[in-house]
């Protein structure tokens, strides 16, 4: 049985590992985060008047470390789309190194490296490495106060001044109605015995035979098993420390290691006038606590998912003209075949309709694949800026570097679909960077979507 760190190993009925309270007797799901990706950063950064890592040269030189990776499969995505970058990922659990390592082995990927440690120990594995990114995703709502604190430690000394920490995290109020549900599955397979998943299923079944919550929370989960693999709902719900966390404690916790807020990884928040009421936006100007507005914002939301950017150190700004010109110079992918855009988006404001001659013009340009706003003809910056916020925050445009060569994506593919997890991957290799996709997507992609997505 694995050791576990910072926590308790934990022995039950059934064969268990648990590290720091967190299911280490099966590995999570393979995922690929598009919010992690280095474009999407970039842009956003670009967007909110903030210097990239990366400079004015997306495909200069970068590291980006991923603390507690998985099997890194998402890392791997990106190791082999950005070439010219170097990956790192820790993890804590071995069985998770293991995997990630053999895939990036089988692919041939000479650009990334796995590590077992601990957060608290994780320093010294790294040696003297620096990141101009670093990312987190889920483990900081799912390990202990004292891990948390370790996650945070190690982001703020890997980062270089300037570089970027992305993480996300459950956050509250959005998880209020799940919290006790949380606490009884959990309860419910303590001392049942089998796999988690084995563990998870009985105790769901014990939990809808007492009927305890309303139809409400079943059918949230059960549309939940309908898109998930099983692994995800026992890594999710049987976790001894889970704990939604409040933004402003996050914020509050990341300016001590000087880390400071610089927005959300994913786009529905890239525009307050778009995605939030003005009467929260006043209520929201007056608080001068960017720990309280963050934590007001995900109130008037309902907020139930944060991936957060922090800055270290002093945050660069671009000028207004620096940031213009580097956003028109942004290379972007249209997500879905011309013809079936809709030109609206969905926020916690309400529906925001953008029916326009600049969006259509800036799809019909990126129908037969990724182009810099800058290529979009006879139209104003404003009108074209205006427009790809809109669309970016719709979900019908993301974000992209200029192509480059990408010699191992074949075989990387190749690798990931020997290892067994191939049929489950939501990203994909191009020479604009890596990708999201809707899993269970034609493989191979149709001519079109190689063509509007730069493969």
């Amino acid at each position: 049985m694995a050791k576990a760190r910072g926590g308790t190993t934990t022995a039950g009925p059934g064969y268990r590992d648990a590290l720091d309270g967190y299911v280490a007797d099966s590995l999570y799901p393979s995922s690929f985060h598009a919010a992690f990706a280095p474009p999407n950063i970039d842009a956003i950064l670009t967007h909110g008047g903030i210097a990239s890592p990366r400079g004015a040269a997306p495909r200069g030189p970068f590291t980006m470390v991923d603390i507690g990776c998985g099997d890194g499969i998402g890392l791997i995505l990106n190791a082999a789309a950005h070439p010219e970058g170097h990956f790192i990922g820790i993890d804590g659990n071995p069985a998770h190194i293991e995997l990630g390592a053999s895939i990036a082995a089988a692919g041939g990927l000479p650009n990334i490296r796995f590590e077992h440690a601990y957060f608290d120990a994780a320093r010294g594995a790294l040696h003297a490495a620096t990141a101009d990114y670093v990312q987190c995703q889920g483990v900081l709502a799912w390990v202990s106060e004292t891990n948390r604190g370790h996650v945070l430690d190690l982001a703020g000394h890997l980062l270089k001044p300037g570089g970027v920490l992305a993480i996300g995290y459950n956050c509250l109020p959005g998880w209020t109605p799940i919290m006790a549900f949380q606490q009884m599955v959990r309860a419910l397979a303590a001392d049942r015995r089998g796999t988690p998943v084995e563990r998870f299923e009985g105790a769901l079944a014990a939990l809808r035979a007492a009927d305890v919550f309303g139809r409400e929370h079943w059918e949230w989960i059960d549309g939940l098993r309908a898109r998930f693999p099983a692994d995800y709902f026992a890594h999710e719900y049987l976790n001894e420390n889970w704990c939604p966390l409040w933004a402003g404690d996050v914020v509050t916790a990341a300016a001590a290691r000087a880390l400071a807020c610089a927005g959300q990884a994913r786009p529905y928040r890239l525009r307050p006038d778009l995605a939030l009421k003005a009467a929260w936006r006043r209520s929201l100007d007056a608080i001068e606590s960017a720990a309280a507005r963050e934590t007001a914002t995900d109130l008037f939301t309902g907020n139930w998912f944060r991936t957060d950017l922090y800055v270290k150190g002093a945050v660069r700004r671009l000028t207004a003209k620096a940031r213009d010109e580097a956003r028109m110079s942004g290379w972007w992918a249209a997500t879905k075949p011309a013809g079936e855009a809709r030109f609206e988006a969905r926020t916690a404001a309400g529906t925001i309709g953008f029916d326009n001659a600049a969006a259509h013009a800036i799809l019909a340009t990126l129908a037969d694949g990724p182009q810099p706003l800058s290529v979009v003809q006879g139209l104003g910056s404003a009108d074209l800026l205006n427009a790809i916020d809109a669309l970016f925050m719709a979900g019908e445009v993301i974000a992209v570097d200029p192509p480059a060569s990408v010699p191992h994506a074949s075989a990387v593919n190749a690798a990931i679909q020997a290892a067994g997890v191939g049929a489950t991957i939501n990203g994909a290799i191009t020479r604009h960077g890596a990708i999201e996709i809707v899993r269970g997507s034609p493989s191979p992609l149709t001519d079109e979507q190689s063509r509007r997505l730069g493969f």
